[in-house]
């Protein structure tokens, strides 16, 4: 199966596959966090813990290199532990995600104002996107996707379920939740691409249960406020309903400001 790194001892290569919609030659943000959330999911499944937080930095654009990250507890308590990793390039650290893991309990409280959540279609009750949608990006290439509500093409909010179909490491199980994560900017996107860029610096994800299966929902909205910032929020859900919440810090930038800039 196709593969978005391949590790070389404890480095890890990037393929053409990682390839992000900015640049064929710079990684999409789906490859940096999935590469750091192995680390996490490796300490959680050590210590019966299960990971309720993540939040990543993105620093710094990454190129097809080598990576390696840097693990190291910052608190490892009864109760709670707070993991970071960092991902470098060399002797550059391009990412950061600070995990917060929890000991797991025997049961759940009931909640009496919970609302009966509503019934999403299924993946298979949803439809691809055009052609040219699928081919914004190497990676995305690689991940199958079924709309469910709105239009990635056009701007405003859309539900829509993702499947990565290529190992995030060859010869490893496949990551899904995270890197599906990256992608609510997109979903929700509500600019005209050709006129402007937008770029998310942070994401942050709040588990409250563990996802099942391969196919991940993705229920997104984004706002805009002053001097090009923004939010996008998203639901995360799997065949059984929602499991995270995820919020994204949005950056927006008009492309002649960018181009005037650069010259």
């Amino acid at each position: 199966m196709t593969a978005i790194f391949k590790p070389e001892g404890h480095l890890f290569r990037a393929t053409e596959q990682a390839g992000g919609p900015w640049s064929p030659d710079m990684l999409q943000g789906s490859a940096t966090t999935g590469l750091m959330t192995r680390d996490v999911a490796r300490l959680a499944a050590e210590s019966g813990f299960v990971v309720r937080r993540l939040t990543f930095d993105l620093w710094r654009p990454a190129g097809l290199r080598l990576f390696r990250t840097v693990t190291e507890l910052l608190r490892d308590g009864r109760k709670a532990k707070t993991l970071q990793v960092r991902l470098m390039d060399g002797e550059t650290e391009i990412g950061r995600c600070t995990a917060l893991l929890t000991a797991p309990s025997a049961e759940s409280p009931r909640d009496p104002f919970a609302k009966p959540a509503a019934v999403d279609k299924a993946p298979e009750a949803g439809s691809p996107p055009p052609a040219f949608v699928q081919k914004w990006s190497r990676y995305f290439q690689n991940v199958s996707v079924r709309l469910i509500e709105g239009a990635l093409e056009k701007p405003g909010p859309a539900a829509a379920w993702m499947r990565l179909d290529a190992l995030l490491v060859e010869g490893e199980p496949l990551i899904q939740a995270v890197q599906a994560a990256d992608f609510a900017s997109g979903v929700a996107q509500i600019v005209d691409m050709r006129d402007w860029t937008f770029i998310n610096p942070e994401i942050s994800l709040y588990f409250f249960r563990p996802p099942e299966g391969e196919w991940i929902l993705i229920r997104a909205a984004t706002r805009v406020g002053a001097n090009g910032a923004g939010l996008t929020t998203a639901t995360l859900s799997d065949r059984n309903g929602p499991f995270a919440e995820v919020m994204q810090a949005m950056s927006f930038e008009r492309r002649e400001a960018r181009q005037a800039q650069a010259s």
